[in-house]
């Protein structure tokens, strides 16, 4: 059993959140709260696994939380503002609900608490029932230049190219690459390491999708990948860094 407490500022938005949740019986509401405050007050008696919290309320954020709580509390943010996610990802939230919240996403995000409970409390138990990948397997990328937040799956990721403080990811089964306000470093900590590799400072690709390489020069190489047209052409020190791999 999960134990969760929720804080919102809205009487509504806790009450929907009951009603979602009641859907999952391993998570079990504690309490609610209305801010930052009355959070603080419920945690200096009770110690939940998991707080879904509001970005923005009336008095204080749900950032200035975080500083004060256990280490062993997951937090999900649960907010109608999409701007907060770059900022709540590198606060170490574990996921962040965009309002209205979708049923389905929402049990995307239990899966994820549910992986990440057992992971700590019981290592060996069930773990049958959810692969070690899919503690990451879904993520919410916040793309840069705009509010909009894209959900994606682990396995449709081909390569992640470093852009300045950005990265630029090519998925398969599109033509276009998209740019995500998240660093190099914050995939790194994401991303299933038997399944990705780093060949040098400013690209991670997935190294199984990789279906042909071309060394066509002692400078460059072309990668083809599976289900996507766009080739990636690559260096000399991510080349040397393939040839081990391959």
């Amino acid at each position: 059993m999960i134990t969760a407490l929720l804080v919102d500022d809205e009487d509504a938005a806790n009450r929907r959140m009951r009603t979602l949740l009641a859907a999952h019986p391993k998570i079990h509401v504690l309490g609610a709260v209305e801010n930052v405050a009355g959070a603080e007050e419920f945690l200096a008696h009770q110690r939940p696994d998991v707080i879904f919290l509001d970005m923005k309320m009336r008095s204080r954020i749900g950032l200035e939380l975080l500083p004060s709580l256990d280490s062993r509390i997951a937090v999900v943010f649960v907010t109608a503002y999409e701007n907060y996610a770059l900022a709540a990802f590198d606060a170490g939230a574990v996921d962040y609900l965009v309002k209205p919240v979708n049923p389905e996403r929402l049990a995307v995000m239990v899966d994820r608490l549910l992986l990440k409970f057992r992971l700590i409390k019981s290592p060996d138990q069930e773990m049958e029932r959810f692969p070690a990948q899919r503690l990451h397997e879904y993520f919410s990328i916040p793309l840069a230049g705009s509010k909009e937040i894209l959900q994606c799956s682990m396995s449709e990721i081909l390569w992640i190219e470093a852009m300045q403080n950005y990265t630029q990811l090519q998925f398969k089964n599109q033509a276009k690459a998209v740019t995500a306000r998240r660093s190099m470093s914050e995939w790194i900590k994401l991303l299933d390491g038997n399944r990705f590799d780093r060949l040098d400072r400013s690209l991670i690709i997935q190294t199984e999708m990789v279906r042909s390489s071309e060394w066509n020069a002692r400078d460059y190489t072309l990668l083809t990948f599976e289900g996507c047209d766009r080739n990636l052409a690559i260096g000399r020190q991510a080349s040397a860094r393939l040839k081990m791999l391959l």
